[in-house]
């Protein structure tokens, strides 16, 4: 790694270009003939677009086997462009040859097709190594965690959650040590393509030879090293956050001043981040090079793109310290203006409404009448519930499919009867004051909740259930909350189900994942998961007319930024935290806004996440 370190010294300009022009070219070629690729594979889809359950669908299907191997190769081909270029021009140092950016472009450019193939190989043995893995993970959970609903293990944790977990972390650390063997085997593959032109697997079994006896080494070295650079970047960014706490709860004084503030933040916060990524990502492929080297033969630069002792002792290049604080000051301006423009940009959150996720279910336990009472009293806008048919026919207020989690009692919602349920105590588990507890009917939540609050209705389907859509409807309109009744479902058949029977009633996907463009369904709103609701795709909905609710936010500085998104509701087990978080945020100018979501979009209030109160947001 040393030898690595002397070779970037001497090399680093060319290295930092090439590695950003490897960055662009990913972003604009790459990127986009992936998401190409996917959409033709798409096209053999109803409306070109996969939720959830599509995916794994989708992914076992031999079409999507081949749709995600073929974009999984395409990525690993990317990588193996960055770094190609990387070693090229590392190769050149070790020869004493100035290599530029532009040499190194052309020289990988020349073996796109081998190190292409080279990455077809390798991702389909690791697929190949973890196939008896992945079958060992589904007998596992076949064997331990499908005798009840999956929420029971996940909350009450009994034994055959432990052993299952266990069973899994063994599973996993094996594959993960066979995955980092592989890979160690299998380092030199590149550079044995570039500077050798080995085919492929030629290049796999040679490398498997040269490192037989050095792969614990290079194993070693290669974690150290990206263990210490995530320590690092691990430093900087609590260092980064503890700035930004000083700053962000002060908004008392100028405005200005602290909007330039944490703008000078972010781009130090950024700066450092893509320091140590640059220097990180740039190393390990010329220490690779020089494994290489050491193990495997001398290799060529065939052609060589310059002569032997053109590589000066220093780079070439240096940038005057006027213009890097010209720079520094325009980039900061720059941040600002852009981040001020995004932020004025993004209206509508004074309209967003809260809803109330199973009921205010921090206080009182889900989907009861407590917890229903309990959201109307703390300011929710809507209440969120989960239905499904008994089997009586009665549209019941329940989320698993069984009621182990809520009252340790394995009887599944569709084999229950109202005599069943008029015994099941579904509030114990959370506090002994809700032993009175039972399973509420849709009817009478509907009845109960007509001119206090709205009601979200998310079908749920445990298997294919025709009545549950009639029967929701016909409740409904039985309490005349027709117009206070939005519907939702991760199902979409359950959805198309309702929207046949009541067309011009409100419905939404709930979605966690998605491939393809979910703005092109027909729904009226999305709701989903916070890791999806990009500001991007809040925009796109809004584009299409579709509103956007996120779910299930319960930290205010997360409140903060997708309400800064533009998300037109949160989904949140503490109602009351988010009308505090509404409340304060009406107060601020758009200039507060903008320190606010500057600070919570850069990941800069991170760690206040959770423990943070209201007014962190």
């Amino acid at each position: 790694m040393l030898a690595a370190v002397r070779d970037f010294r001497r090399t680093w300009p060319q290295l930092v270009v090439a590695d950003l022009l490897a960055r662009a070219l990913a972003a604009v070629a790459v990127a986009p003939g992936v998401a190409a690729l996917l959409k033709l594979f798409l096209l053999t889809t109803d409306d070109q677009v996969l939720t959830d359950a599509d995916i794994a669908v989708f992914a076992l299907h031999p079409l999507g086997l081949l749709a995600f191997g073929l974009v999984g190769a395409v990525t690993v081909a990317s990588t193996f462009l960055r770094a190609g270029l990387l070693m090229v021009i590392g190769f050149g140092a070790v020869e004493d040859r100035r290599v530029t950016y532009l040499d190194a472009l052309r020289y990988v450019a020349r073996h796109v097709r081998a190190f292409s193939l080279l990455a077809v190989h390798l991702l389909g043995r690791l697929a190949l190594l973890a196939l008896p893995f992945l079958a060992g993970l589904g007998a596992v959970y076949a064997a331990l965690l499908r005798e009840h609903d999956i929420n029971y293990y996940l909350t009450s944790t009994p034994r055959e959650w432990w052993v299952a977990l266990s069973l899994a972390g063994v599973l996993l650390a094996v594959l993960a040590a066979l995955v980092v063997q592989r890979v160690t085997a299998w380092i030199l593959a590149l550079p044995l393509v570039l500077f050798e032109g080995v085919p492929a697997t030629a290049a796999l079994a040679r490398s498997a030879r040269a490192t037989r006896a050095h792969r614990r080494r290079i194993a070693g070295l290669l974690v150290g090293w990206y263990a210490g650079a995530a320590v690092v970047s691990s430093a900087a960014s609590y260092v980064f956050a503890w700035l930004a706490a000083l700053l962000v709860p002060d908004l008392d004084g100028n405005l200005l001043v602290a909007a330039l503030e944490v703008g000078l933040i972010v781009l130090l916060a950024s700066g450092t981040a893509q320091v140590v990524q640059t220097v990180a990502g740039c190393l390990v492929p010329l220490f690779v090079m020089r494994a290489y080297r050491d193990l495997a033969g001398p290799g060529a630069l065939d052609p060589p793109p310059a002569e032997r002792g053109t590589l000066a002792e220093r780079p070439r290049f240096e940038l005057p310290r006027r213009r890097i604080l010209v720079g520094t000051a325009a980039a900061l301006l720059a941040t600002v203006a852009a981040a001020y423009a995004a932020a004025r940009s993004l209206d509508g959150e004074e309209h967003a409404v809260i809803i109330a996720h199973r009921g205010a279910s921090r206080v009182a336990p889900e989907n009861t009448r407590a917890a229903f009472a309990a959201a109307v009293e703390q300011g929710a806008d809507w209440i969120e519930l989960d239905v499904q048919t008994s089997a009586d026919g009665e549209v019941v207020v329940a989320h698993d499919r069984d009621f182990m989690k809520q009252a340790r009692n394995p009887l599944r919602v569709r084999d229950a009867t109202a005599a069943d349920l008029r015994d099941l105590d579904v509030g114990s588990w959370f506090d002994p004051a809700f032993a009175d507890e039972r399973p509420p009917r849709l009817a009478d939540v509907l009845a109960w909740a007509r001119g206090k609050v709205g009601v979200v209705i998310e079908l749920k389907y445990y298997g294919r259930d025709d009545a549950l859509a009639p029967g929701v409807a016909a409740r409904v309109e039985d309490a005349g909350m027709e117009a206070d009744v939005m519907v939702m479902s991760l199902d979409r058949a359950g959805l198309a189900a309702m929207a046949d029977l009541r067309p011009d009633w409100t419905r939404g996907l709930l979605n966690t994942a998605s491939v393809g463009d979910l703005t092109r369904l027909d729904v009226d709103f999305l709701a989903l998961n916070a890791a999806a609701a990009s500001r991007a795709q809040i925009r796109r909905a809004h584009d299409r007319g579709m509103k956007v609710f996120v779910w299930t936010v319960n930290d205010p500085v997360q409140m903060s930024v997708l309400l800064s998104r533009g998300a037109d509701g949160l989904i949140t087990d503490e109602p009351a935290l988010a009308r505090d978080v509404l409340e304060l945020r009406e107060h601020l100018s758009p200039l507060g806004h903008l320190i606010v979501w500057m600070a919570g979009e850069s990941g800069l209030m991170r760690d206040r996440e959770v423990s943070s109160s209201a007014a962190d947001a």
